[in-house]
């Protein structure tokens, strides 16, 4: 196994991974929309798709936005989101927030942050990072 950036040409197997995880099929429009979506979130400066693979298979993916904020002297990397394959554990969630973490080091945040609300992370696996939670509070707004 290992991680990568993803690039556009990852769409399909994105849409297979959301499958997996949904446990149903998409549609057409759901995966037009998320094919759309992709290449939008690719061509934003500040964002990188982080896909887990093993041989041509996307196991899991990582969504990592940086973001300077307004009263922080360091840029801020946040996983929004922390997709897995349905069998995929702990070892695979590290190996993406590990390059996750990576890649916030490379642009010099000062702060990394994980949500995880689909995929519950043990806290031992933060932990292992170096991390400790500081709270967070967040709402979807529809």
């Amino acid at each position: 196994m290992r991680v990568r950036e993803a690039l556009p040409r990852d769409a399909e197997g994105l849409i297979g991974l959301l499958e997996a995880v949904l446990g149903r099929r998409l549609d057409e429009e759901e995966r037009a929309q998320l094919t759309r979506n992709l290449l939008y979130f690719l061509s934003e400066k500040g964002n990188a798709l982080l896909v887990l693979e093993e041989g041509e298979e996307i196991l899991g993916a990582a969504s990592v936005w940086v973001r300077q904020g307004v009263f922080d002297d360091l840029p801020t990397a946040r996983v929004d989101r922390l997709l897995l394959a349905p069998g995929q554990g702990e070892r695979a969630a590290l190996m993406l927030l590990e390059q996750a973490a990576a890649l916030a080091r490379s642009v010099g945040a000062g702060d990394f942050e994980v949500v995880a609300d689909e995929t519950p992370l043990e806290p031992s696996l933060l932990t292992q990072l170096g991390m400790h939670a500081l709270g967070a509070y967040r709402a979807r707004i529809r």
